[in-house]
């Protein structure tokens, strides 16, 4: 574990997780708040803590933008709500968020392992949908749209575009074999209990 990060405050730790998946999946701060308000949204918090990421007369593009810019500011700040750390821990993959919860309370003598949860992990996968789908949609669109006689740049946008498909399937695959190793070692913790 990294000594770094165990005294750090939770909101710390939160914001290094987040940047740290954000960098490593290549998403935007638009896509992150997207799967957080998503998660949010799907654990029906927005109705429970009265957070909202509700913008009245905002298209899709608008919102993701705002919510980005509210969630970012609150991790930025150190001021985020405690209502609102379930939801981004359930948008974050499995192993951001299993470090993400050993570093926070590792000063007690407490890990984090993954439990049999399917109802958590159905939410999680299907977070993936939207990202694949946007970043599948924009390389296709970008090889149909590329011309005969392509220029140099118009192929590095093409490719660009292309490795944003590939990793946003890279980083859904990781998360159905984090599941399924999850299911496994809980089988295995389960039968070895009896």
């Amino acid at each position: 574990m990294n000594r770094a990060l165990q005294h750090q405050a939770p909101v710390a730790i939160l914001r290094a997780e987040i940047e740290a998946w954000r960098t490593e999946s290549r998403m935007s701060r638009e896509a992150v708040a997207i799967v957080i308000t998503e998660a949010h949204q799907a654990n029906g918090a927005d109705v429970t803590t009265e957070i909202s990421f509700e913008f009245p007369g905002s298209d899709a593009y608008d919102r993701a933008k705002k919510s980005a810019q509210k969630i970012f500011r609150w991790l930025d700040e150190g001021n985020l709500p405690a209502q609102l750390v379930p939801s981004i821990l359930a948008a974050l993959p499995v192993d951001r968020r299993l470090a993400c919860l050993s570093q926070m309370y590792c000063n007690l003598g407490v890990e984090m392992r993954p439990a049999n949860c399917d109802d958590v992990v159905t939410v999680k996968l299907t977070t993936h949908l939207p990202i694949v789908m946007k970043e599948a949609g924009e390389a296709q669109l970008a090889l149909v749209s590329l011309p005969a006689e392509a220029t140099d740049a118009a192929l590095l946008a093409v490719h660009k575009e292309l490795t944003e498909a590939e990793q946003a399937c890279a980083n859904a695959a990781r998360d159905v074999m984090a599941t399924v190793t999850a299911r496994q070692v809980a089988r295995m913790g389960a039968h070895s209990s009896t």
